[in-house]
């Protein structure tokens, strides 16, 4: 086995500031990854929310709720856009530059995310509490957005009116062609089709009030539920990902601020390079 040749003209490499910073490059990488794994549960919990929950929407006044959906966008792209420029961060120094930029406008959007999410947590119940036996009373017939939505909310939560059943108006119908012109008080449908206990919602389902036939239980429990549900949700996620783009911060900048004998430190090559010289 001949000796390992010295290469001249090169001081020795300080062992601890390159075993520091591969530490501080294969640490990077590893929340890079989970970024990336966070910024796919952004961009999921977003498209659940506006596209199979999206009906709901309209039933939620306040625009606080479709921005935390659209910020949810924007943070996943950044989380896995920055993911998957760690590979080019680790190895040039402009390129960590450029993505540390990036990890501070992502963690701008994730803030005002958790001031959305955070604002909205503490007036939505209020809000939901005027907002929806509002558009049930005077919105439902006039709005066809509005009417779709609580149609909607009705069948998902198996649920009738605002608190109750009874939450829509009942209408009399006074017959005065009879003799005497007494009052009689026909069987008018008052409440939507939504509300039949039937899988099948035939038109006019809904004409018999009874129990047996139609949901007497109120649908604003189950709308604040959802509501407070997905608020969590986001909030969760984000502090999460505020936490591991913190991480990678640190951990970018002790790595930006390695020497110039460490410039060419890169977690991904082999050590194909240096075997040759015991061949």
């Amino acid at each position: 086995m001949r000796p390992v040749p010295q290469h001249r003209g090169h001081p020795p490499r300080n062992r601890r500031s390159k075993s520091c910073t591969g530490c501080c490059s294969k640490c990077q990488l590893f929340v890079s990854y989970l970024l990336v794994i966070v910024g796919i549960l952004f961009l999921a919990l977003a498209i659940w929310l506006y596209i199979f929950r999206g009906d709901l929407i309209p039933l939620i006044q306040s625009h606080f709720y479709i921005n935390c959906i659209c910020l949810a966008v924007g943070c996943g792209i950044f989380n896995v856009i920055i993911g998957f420029l760690v590979h080019s961060a680790v190895s040039n120094r402009c390129a960590l530059v450029f993505y540390l930029l990036l990890l501070i406008v992502s963690m701008i959007l994730e803030g005002c995310l958790i001031y959305f999410t955070f604002s909205y947590h503490a007036t939505y119940i209020q809000e939901l509490d005027v907002s929806l036996p509002n558009d049930i009373l005077n919105n439902y017939n006039t709005d066809p957005t509005i009417a779709k939505a609580v149609n909607f909310l009705q069948k998902d939560a198996k649920c009738c009116g605002s608190n109750a059943f009874n939450d829509w108006p009942k209408p009399e119908v006074e017959d005065h062609y009879l003799p005497y012109a007494k009052t009689i008080v026909q069987r008018v449908q008052y409440v939507p089709d939504s509300c039949c206990k039937s899988t099948h919602q035939r038109k006019g389902c809904a004409l018999s009030d009874s129990p047996n036939n139609i949901f007497y239980r109120g649908c604003l429990p189950f709308l604040k539920e959802e509501v407070y549900n997905n608020l969590n949700f986001l909030f969760t996620v984000t502090a999460a990902s505020l936490f591991l783009h913190f991480a990678n911060l640190i951990f970018g900048c002790c790595a930006c601020f390695r020497t110039d004998d460490d410039e060419d430190e890169n977690p991904f090559k082999d050590y194909d390079q240096e075997m040759h010289l015991f061949d």
